[in-house]
């Protein structure tokens, strides 16, 4: 227990030295965040609209740590800072033999779910970007794969993830609000702007007809979070691509409103194209 305090003390304490270099000497993509809240809160004050930018940045330098920290826990440790509600619904769709595709976001401490496989007896699927330099990209496979989960390339990722076979079910984590492109057709209403969207996570929960999960995460301590799983629907199917995406975001939208400050405000995710034939998500082709 002594040992995990001093840890993680020595750990915040290189982020709060990160903070100070994003708020002080290198404003990381400040002006992207100031818009992106600007415009997505706009009946807020200025200056409560500049503490969110603060926050941000006290959240973004603990993310810069986190990986490496978590690296450094035991499972006791690290049982600490998560805590997992609502597991039961998971165990459930498993015990019914259906696989799972989680549908996850860029909010809180994502490297988290790197332990989900701490939690089920099932096979635990994920995306990664590999970085160019094969020793570093080694290490990082290694270390984010020290609980067990499998790490498949995001170039292969689409591909393997509709031809996985496997006898047993298999659980799929998606990061479902990546950011998509800036010439997208399909667009749903979120946080007060239109906003195109990638449904690969769908498409995959459709081919297999899986069960769609959401995960919720709140903030109760400093790197301590709540992930709580709520089911958007036990067949994909019976909801169809565009529901299923209707709902994530809305879903999304409250999970970011409790906690803005949490979510990866330093994307560009509202660049749009001036093209033509752009359609809402509901006239998504299901075909």
């Amino acid at each position: 227990m002594i040992r995990f305090r001093l840890a993680l003390r020595g750990w915040r304490s290189l982020a709060d030295v990160i903070f100070l270099v994003l708020v002080n000497l290198w404003p990381y993509r400040r002006n992207v965040i100031l818009i992106n809240l600007a415009r997505c809160f706009p009946n807020l004050p200025e200056k409560e609209v500049k503490q969110m930018v603060t926050g941000y940045f006290r959240h973004l330098a603990d993310l810069i740590v986190a990986p490496f920290m978590i690296s450094n826990l035991r499972r006791s440790e690290l049982d600490q800072l998560i805590r997992y509600e609502n597991i039961s619904l998971i165990k459930e769709l498993l015990v019914e033999n259906k696989s799972i595709v989680l549908m996850a976001s860029h909010y809180g401490n994502w490297e988290y779910l790197l332990s989900l496989p701490l939690q089920t007896d099932c096979q635990v699927l994920a995306a990664y970007s590999p970085v160019s330099n094969k020793v570093i990209n080694s290490w990082l496979c290694k270390m984010r794969s020290k609980f067990g989960i499998k790490l498949i390339p995001k170039s292969e990722w689409y591909r393997q993830a509709l031809g996985w076979c496997s006898k047993t079910p298999a659980m799929f984590v998606t990061i479902a609000d990546q950011r998509p492109p800036t010439s997208g057709k399909y667009y749903l209403d979120f946080m007060n702007r239109k906003t195109f969207i990638q449904s690969g996570a769908a498409r995959i929960a459709m081919h297999r007809n899986a069960a769609v999960v959401y995960l919720d995460v709140t903030r109760e301590q400093r790197n301590g979070y709540r992930f709580r799983f709520s089911l958007i629907t036990p067949k994909a199917r019976q909801l169809g691509e565009a529901g299923i995406m209707e709902q994530y975001y809305k879903a999304l939208e409250t999970t970011i409103k409790r906690q803005p400050e949490l979510w990866l405000w330093s994307h560009n995710r509202w660049k749009f194209s001036s093209r033509q034939g752009q359609k809402p998500v509901n006239a998504l082709n299901l075909s």
